[in-house]
């Protein structure tokens, strides 16, 4: 009986055991476990808590990944340790990824990814943690080659791969410099072709991924605030019968004490010394609209707005790219393919590319850019070789601006359609009018999600 890895292939943790095995010369024999409502009771029956991975061997099954990392570690020479203290020093290592590391780096990715609601509060607290965690392991790789000592461990491989998630979602270029022995223990690790070979090159933006609860929180603010105005107003008019009644007693009074009034008013103004006006608060202050670049290119004859409602109120998705030849001004407005260029542990899930490809789209590029483009985007392919690709209309000749401020930029591919060449022309045909998911097929590869970016 060859020994079985029940875990959903491309996620981190069946990763790194299966970097592990490479490390130790085990065989293994990946069985992709993606458990859901109608394979989990089959599945619990065999594995009474339900949880991956799980590893299948002839003395029986193990669960939790760092015992499933020592097992295989056990296997080596090395991979654990070669005194009892080391062996000390490897668990100690591995309970820290654990405890003091990888369940913040989790909770914070996840909001970062909009897998959960953002919570600001908890998303600096988890960032908190990671920093000064990262801290200590930075002092320590410091000392030593490797975490646990001068030997490469299964310690060093699950730090890595919690490292790596942070690396790549929550810390910049200039975070990332302050830990420089991090930095090049993590090149090193990244660099081993059993790593390569599950998790692929690594990719670290310049600049951190941010989380975009601040626009919901200003929309709760301004919710909030119109709230209370409609309260104020329901105050107010309540109150002005009794008003109005008070306005309507004898003013004579009133006529007689405010010419002495208005002079103790006026001599009380001469005593005091003149105050500045008061200076609005910065959040009043209005502030100056930057212009789209977009905007000051030289008037078109296609309006997109138009075409947009063309392109929803037709039937027929035929006509609609017939409208587009028909009407588009190749002067102002131009025609692309745009291409992700996917790492090699990328790709393998549809739920997991799918997640990536819509937060690229309705996360990270900026949404004022729905005013100049139009698209279709999707994810093609088959398990476990997806991709993500599409075809848009956008304001200008050029990469606009909006795609080129994307953290993702530089790992995307830009074609520009040249509408005279018939190959192109129809391949963006192919992509705006073959949108039944799981049956339609552009370039071979079938289309399994789809959405548009109007």
């Amino acid at each position: 009986m060859s020994i079985k890895l029940h875990s959903p292939s491309g996620q981190g943790r069946t990763n790194k055991i299966l970097v592990a095995a490479k490390l130790a010369n085990l065989q293994l024999e990946l069985v992709d476990t993606q458990l859901n409502d109608k394979n989990y009771k089959v599945f619990q029956e065999k594995f009474p808590f339900g949880k991956v991975p799980v590893l299948e061997t002839q003395e029986g099954n193990l669960f939790e990944s760092n015992a499933i990392l020592r097992y295989i570690a056990r296997h080596s020479q090395g991979l654990y340790g070669k005194t009892l203290y080391q062996q000390g020093l490897v668990d100690q290592w591995l309970d820290v990824t654990t405890n003091e590391l990888e369940c913040d780096v989790v909770a914070a990715t996840i909001q970062i990814q909009g897998q959960i609601p953002s919570f600001p509060t908890q998303y600096q607290t988890s960032l908190t943690q990671i920093t000064h965690t990262l801290s200590i392991v930075n002092n320590q790789l410091g000392n030593s080659k490797y975490i646990s000592g001068e030997s490469l461990t299964v310690a060093d491989i699950a730090l890595a791969q919690s490292v790596t998630v942070a690396f790549t979602f929550l810390l910049g270029e200039q975070e990332r410099n302050k830990y420089q022995n991090l930095l090049k223990w993590l090149n090193e690790i990244n660099s081993l072709p059993e790593w390569k070979a599950e998790f692929g090159r690594p990719r670290f933006p310049k600049k951190a991924f941010t989380l975009i609860v601040v626009i919901e929180e200003q929309k709760d603010k301004k919710d909030k605030k119109d709230k209370k105005d409609k309260k104020d107003k329901k105050e107010k008019s309540q109150e002005q019968p009794k008003q109005k009644e008070q306005q309507e007693q004898p003013k004579q009074k009133e006529q007689q004490e405010k010419p002495k009034q208005q002079k103790d008013q006026t001599k009380q103004q001469q005593d005091q010394p003149k105050q500045q006006p008061k200076q609005e608060e910065d959040d009043d202050v209005p502030k100056k609209k930057e212009t789209n670049p977009l905007d000051l290119l030289p008037p078109s004859t296609f309006n997109i707005d138009d075409y947009k409602r063309i392109f929803f109120a037709e039937k027929d998705i035929n006509k609609n790219i017939e409208t587009l030849f028909s009407t588009i001004d190749l002067n102002g407005w131009s025609l692309w393919f745009v291409k992700y260029n996917k790492s090699e542990n990328e790709g393998k899930q549809l739920i997991l590319t799918n997640n990536l490809m819509k937060g690229f789209i309705n996360q990270r590029l900026d949404q004022n850019f729905r005013k100049y483009a139009f698209a279709i985007h999707g994810v093609y392919g088959d398990e476990p070789n997806l991709f993500i690709r599409g075809a848009w209309l956008w304001r200008g000749t050029e990469v606009p601006k909006e795609w080129k401020d994307h953290i993702a930029y530089d790992y995307h591919e830009f074609i520009k359609v040249d509408v005279q060449n018939e190959g192109q022309k129809q391949l963006f045909i192919d992509y705006w009018v073959k949108q039944e998911e799981d049956v339609s097929e552009v370039e071979g590869l079938k289309a399994r999600s789809l959405m548009y970016f109007r």
